[in-house]
């Protein structure tokens, strides 16, 4: 200040106190020293030699150029005290300076201050509320500047225009449009791009497309407006006819036109390389920008390949390029190579990453539950003062929550100054991928004791959270909150309840509100879907899937996996391959997760043939691809061919899982082979570093069992840390039937009911024991203590497909239409098993009560019988008959239908919930040890 001051007062002021003085304050003002600037201007003031007016305007030129508030009040302060403050040109200037320093409020201070409002200074307060957001308050700013009887020109009407695009104000819009066309029509050739790109952002495309077919010239950015137009309404044909007319014409794009039709060929591939092309022979280098738009364009038609290839061939990159390229890894959900690129740019030492390049990364750890790479990104952040930037703090509680690091989600959720609603949701859905539903509940109430009101997102991952945990309580208290505030029951919300109420057990709470839904989206159907299949409801799932038909919904691929799995559960073997057909239409088949669910779907409903085809066509199989096939074989009887799997599996790299060694050591025990169960036990401890699971465990008791070493099974089920374990102690019970041990049943009996006294299954087993022993006063005390206990049994359920409809018969079903000829056809069956001497086992029935004949009758009314009955009088000779059952198959039933199989000269297959039985000429392929 005091050499300024000093250089001043050598005469230079004195001689000629204007010229010098201006060309020093000019000087001043471009190498950015403003603050100097001002006190020079001050100092002219005390020595009394006027500032002239326009000294000024450099200065307030540099505090835009620097967007220094601090300045610019400086500015501010010096033109007052020059006697400025009210001169209306001068004053536009200071209120587009206070706009781009970010004080809307000092700028509208200007504004009521001056003394005049020209056509100037109401073009520059409205301008400034554009560019602070305010588009409304804009928009009744420009009808006050109307009223004032301003003459406007096109920066007016282009600035209005800006004002209803972004606020979506389209009835404004064709009033300006109006007004526009009143005024001059010559105008249209200036704001004509705005009007077009007015008309896009407001949805209305076509109003767009008219004003400009209607423009005498149209220059590129006209064209640019326009295909950027369609792009943006995601009307991508149009877009590329509208540039294969610019490509015919003498018009040469430019980057903003290729940028434009780029983005209108997500998800178009050939188009958009072709475009590339065009590209290339017009501009020959991609510079950062173009570079960027390129990968992403590439990302989003899943060409990973050509994206990454664009990348490596750029000659300049920028951090956009960088940011890009590792969205598009996190897009294809390539965290790994997200991870090793970022670790490149951090060796490049040239770019900095910015808020969107941490977002990218961080998104790229949350997908592969890198949680270290994580926590070292979140250390970067903070020295790179990003940890201020909202956007990055919600992703880093997102990714923390992701990464099941709940502690440190929690950290930074709470060290954040401001809790926002989208920092609310990314924690409550930590909380809900983690399982943490009291957590989730206790934060949702919290947030809403703070005023942060949830939004629809929120009450779904809230929701979610109760599912997770089947927290049913909290699950309607949450639905009780979502009708009290008024929520639309949509597509989304409504799956998601009806997602949590079957997951909690409550299928008719789920049914309940499936009712309520509109249905007009076939996400509802697929809940409902799932629903029914995960409560064993195969065949209402499937009368679900008739009316989708009926509605002409189309299908997805969530549905045919949910429809796949109910034709599982019930043998529908047809409408399993009507699926598989729809699959195909919808280039879906050959996907990973509907591969698997038909080869388990095929494999349940007894058909290895059809589930061995579409394993050898899958281009990708995973672990559970081969773990499905292990359990089919498994299920089936066919220890070799599950074994061969197993191997074939290691043989791919893959390693075997706890399910897959689950699936090989249930072969083992269906086919008795103790030895080789013990060394794919002591392999999978071994070579795999698979800690027992109480399954596992439990297919080495099954073993013992029916091995007869029933003192060992005992032994080990005693040792084992897993103590409701009831599925061990009914395969031991099981056995004691079998070997004639009434004593260790009882011990098996006492220690199911002391985990559930309501397990019916405990006490049906442990009547049989008594009965095969003549023990029928303990039979009658067990029934009693059974209906004490209020311990029912499931009832039993058979299904069966004839004629493209699944049939279910329950025990001593009368419902049926066709039930007198399915009673008749088994006395029939009944009389000649006799001749043949097959007879009923009645012996050890429960119901003593019952004549011998009576018993004979109760016999042919279980349910795989009435379906096997059903099959045989409702489809030709020689075709194979398929059940399905919800429950085992008993004694009697298999070795009726072995004889049933001979005398009818059928194959009847019979899938129960432990294995799939192949009767054929009086045989099964189980060979009796089931």
């Amino acid at each position: 200040m005091s050499s300024i001051c000093r250089h001043l007062s050598s005469g230079v002021v004195h001689s000629n106190p204007t010229f010098p003085f201006l060309e020093n304050l000019r000087k001043l003002c471009e190498e950015g020293k403003v603050l100097e600037a001002v006190n020079a201007a001050s100092y002219m003031e005390q020595q009394g030699a006027p500032v002239p007016i326009s000294a000024y305007y450099g200065m307030i030129q540099s505090c835009i150029d620097k967007q220094d508030l601090t300045l610019a009040r400086e500015v501010r302060v010096s033109i007052a005290r020059a006697g400025f403050q009210q001169n209306s040109f001068l004053g536009s200037h200071l209120i587009a300076m206070f706009a781009a320093c970010g004080s809307l409020s000092e700028a509208n201070d200007i504004f009521n201050g001056i003394s005049e409002s020209t056509e100037f200074a109401w073009k520059a307060i409205i301008s400034a509320h554009v560019k602070h957001g305010q588009y409304k308050e804009a928009l009744n700013l420009y009808s006050q500047m109307l009223q004032s009887s301003c003459q406007l020109d096109e920066f007016a009407y282009t600035t209005v225009l800006k004002a209803c695009a972004l606020a979506g104000d389209i009835e404004r819009g064709r009033l300006i449009h109006g007004q526009v066309i009143e005024d001059d029509s010559e105008l249209m050739v200036y704001v004509g791009n705005t009007l077009i790109d007015m008309y896009c952002k407001c949805k209305s495309v076509d109003d767009g497309r008219r004003v400009f077919d209607k423009l005498p010239k149209r220059s590129i950015v006209t064209w640019s407006a326009m295909v950027a137009g369609y792009a943006q309404n995601g009307e991508s044909e149009a877009a590329l006819e509208l540039y294969s007319h610019l490509h015919q014409s003498s018009v040469v794009p430019n980057d903003v036109m290729f940028a434009s039709i780029l983005k209108a060929c997500s998800n178009a591939y050939i188009p958009g390389k072709l475009i590339h092309s065009h590209f290339i022979e017009a501009c020959s280098e991609a510079d950062e920008f173009m570079g960027a738009t390129l990968i992403d364009m590439y990302a989003k038609c899943h060409c990973l390949a050509d994206a990454r290839r664009v990348f490596d061939r750029l000659s300049r990159h920028n951090v956009i390029t960088w940011s890009t390229m590792l969205g598009a890894y996190v897009q294809h959900e390539q965290g790994e190579d997200a991870l090793e690129l970022y670790k490149e740019l951090l060796k490049q030492r040239k770019f900095k990453p910015n808020a969107h390049t941490f977002v990218s990364i961080l998104k790229a750890c949350s997908r592969i539950k890198a949680v270290d790479e994580g926590k070292l990104i979140h250390s970067q952040i903070i020295e790179g003062a990003y940890d201020g930037s909202e956007f990055v703090i919600n992703t880093l509680v997102d990714m923390y929550g992701k990464c099941g690091s709940l502690l440190d989600a929690g950290r930074v959720f709470m060290k954040a100054p401001n809790t926002s609603l989208v920092r609310f949701n990314a924690m409550l859905e930590g909380y809900s991928d983690c399982g943490n539903s009291k957590e989730a509940f206790e934060l949702f109430c919290k947030m809403q004791d703070l005023g942060t009101v949830p939004d629809r997102a929120t009450l779904v991952i809230v929701l979610k959270a109760c599912s997770t945990t089947a927290d049913l309580v909290q699950g309607r208290a949450l639905h009780s909150y979502i009708i009290r505030n008024g929520c639309e029951l949509d597509d989304i919300m409504g799956s998601t309840l009806i997602h949590m109420y079957s997951n909690c057990g409550s299928i008719e709470d789920a049914v309940k509100v499936f009712d309520g839904c509109s249905k007009d989206d076939i996400v509802t159907w697929n809940a409902m879907i799932a629903g029914y299949v995960l409560h064993r409801h195969g065949q209402e799932a499937v009368c679900l899937y008739e009316k989708i038909c009926a509605r002409s919904l189309e299908l997805d691929k969530v549905t045919c996996i949910s429809i796949l799995k109910a034709c599982s559960s019930i043998a529908a073997l047809k409408l399993g391959k009507v699926i598989h057909a729809c699959t195909r239409k919808l280039g879906c088949e050959l996907d990973i997760e509907v591969g698997n669910a038909l080869l388990d779907m095929y494999a349940r409903c007894g058909s290895m043939e059809d589930a061995n085809e579409v394993f050898t066509k899958m281009k990708h199989r995973d672990s559970v691809s081969w773990s499905t096939m292990v359990a089919g074989h498994a299920q089936h009887n066919d220890f070799q061919s599950a074994l061969e799997y197993f191997q074939g599996m290691e043989q791919e790299g893959l390693k075997p899982n706890n399910v897959t060694f689950v699936s090989i050591l249930a072969a083992c025990s269906r086919k008795g082979l103790l030895d080789e169960a013990s060394q794919h036990l002591i392999g999978m401890t071994d070579d795999h570093g698979i800690s027992p699971t109480i399954d596992h465990c439990n297919c080495v008791v099954d073993l013992l069992s029916r091995a007869g070493r029933l003192k060992q099974a005992e032994e080990l089920l005693d040792s084992l840390p897993f103590k409701s374990n009831l599925t061990g102690w009914t395969s031991l019970l099981t056995h004691c039937r079998v070997h004639s041990k009434v004593e260790l049943g009882r011990r098996c009996f006492e220690r199911m009911i002391a985990i559930d006294k309501t397990f019916s299954s405990s006490y049906v087993l442990m009547g049989n024991i008594y009965a095969d022993a003549g023990m029928w006063e303990e039979v009658e005390a067990l029934k009693k203590q059974r209906i004490a206990a209020r311990a029912w049994k499931k009832p039993g359920k058979s299904f069966i497909e004839v004629d493209d409809k699944v049939h279910n018969f329950s025990v001593g079903d009368r419902a049926h239409p066709r039930i007198l000829d399915i009673y008749r056809k088994l006395r029939r069956l009944a009389a000649e098993m006799k001749d043949t001497g097959c007879l009923p086992q009645t012996h050890a029935m429960l119901q003593q009560h019952l004549s011998d004949e009576d018993k004979e009758d109760y016999l042919c009314g279980h349910c795989e019988k009435l379906a096997i009955a059903f099959g045989l009088i409702s489809t030709p000779p020689g075709t194979p008959i398929r059940v399905a059952k919800n429950l085992r198959v008993c004694m009697d039933c298999h070795s009726a239908t072995k004889v049933i199989s001979k005398l009818e000269g059928r194959e009847i297959i019979v899938i129960d919930t432990y294995r799939v039985h192949r009767f054929k000429d009086g045989a099964c392929s189980c060979k009796d040890y089931f």
